[in-house]
């Protein structure tokens, strides 16, 4: 059956970090204060703080999901179903999971030829199922017991549920912390300032 052919197939990808992180560290070159005498720029922990944060939400794992799923129901007596009563259908869907660092709460410190980034620990931005992807199969007709409308819709969100639990409990979040991390490192290092002078390290606030 095509539909049972889509489970567990699934993608992994960066969404647009490159991008962003060269563009940032222009504006951050280009807009770098520079000292009165010898015209060399001035590193300081507010100008770095200030351009990581305008980064805001950056997004560091995304996970392109296509599940199926099957809702089963049926009315109960005092713990016990009661027989004639099942409702059931099967649902595919597709959807994304993104994950990533809120970078207005970065913290930079400047000492010596050490430069220290703190990030908040990677959180869950976004956990999105595309509505047009949704395809209900071997819906039942049951008269005692008809499916309803919210019974799509809260099998959809606990779907949703189960997808980013699962993602977690496989290291989704734990990939997407070393990608942050990795990536802040990068974009400093494109300044040659600070590639050259300065060791960079990157590190998670105290929860």
């Amino acid at each position: 059956m095509k539909i049972l052919d889509t489970l567990g197939k699934t993608k992994k990808a960066i969404g647009g970090i490159v991008a962003i992180l060269i563009v940032c560290a222009l504006i951050f070159f280009a807009g770098m204060h520079f000292g009165g005498k010898s015209g060399e720029p001035t590193i300081t922990s507010t100008a770095l703080t200030q351009q990581l944060q305008e980064v805001n939400d950056l997004v560091t794992m995304e996970y392109n999901y296509t599940k199926v799923g099957k809702f089963e129901n049926s009315l109960q007596l005092n713990g016990w179903d009661i027989p004639l009563t099942t409702k059931s259908f099967l649902l595919t869907y597709s959807g994304k999971l993104s994950a990533g660092v809120d970078m207005s709460k970065a913290e930079v410190n400047v000492k010596d030829h050490t430069i220290s980034v703190k990030i908040p620990e990677v959180a869950i931005f976004s956990n999105v199922i595309d509505e047009k992807s949704i395809e209900v199969y071997d819906e039942t007709k049951n008269i005692f017991n008809p499916i309803s409308i919210k019974d799509y819709t809260t099998f959809a969100t606990q779907q949703k549920d189960k997808v980013e639990e699962e993602a977690i409990e496989n290291g989704f979040l734990s990939e997407a912390a070393t990608k942050a991390q990795s990536a802040i490192r990068k974009f400093l290092e494109m300044i040659p300032e600070l590639k050259d002078n300065y060791t960079i390290e990157v590190s998670f606030l105290d929860k």
